[in-house]
């Protein structure tokens, strides 16, 4: 399941598990921590559509790793989903750490 974050009263959904190649659109240049907005305000553009690189997920934030912008770490707080990632969540190397209670069928 996508994790859901309200900004000025718009859901934004963005999977935090997406894996490689999975699409993203930034949703908001606003949220996260001080840095985070510095660094979204420097290099993304809201609208356009990014592919991951990698996602790092923490009890936190997630850093979300772009590939068309290499060596940056982004706050997924900033992205949507383009289109729903197959269910695949559990091949993402940090799901078993914020999942492990939950039985799979």
């Amino acid at each position: 399941m996508p994790l859901n974050f309200i900004v000025f009263n718009k859901i934004h959904n963005m999977n935090i598990y997406a894996n490689e190649g999975f699409k993203v659109r930034v949703a908001t240049l606003k949220g996260g921590y001080p840095i985070h907005q510095e660094l979204a305000e420097e290099h993304l553009e809201v609208g356009k559509e990014y592919t991951i690189d990698s996602t790092s997920v923490s009890g936190f934030h997630t850093d979300v790793r772009l590939e068309e912008i290499p060596n940056v770490n982004f706050n997924s707080v900033f992205f949507e989903d383009v289109e729903g990632q197959s269910n695949d969540d559990e091949s993402h190397p940090d799901w078993m750490l914020f999942n492990r209670y939950l039985k799979t069928v």
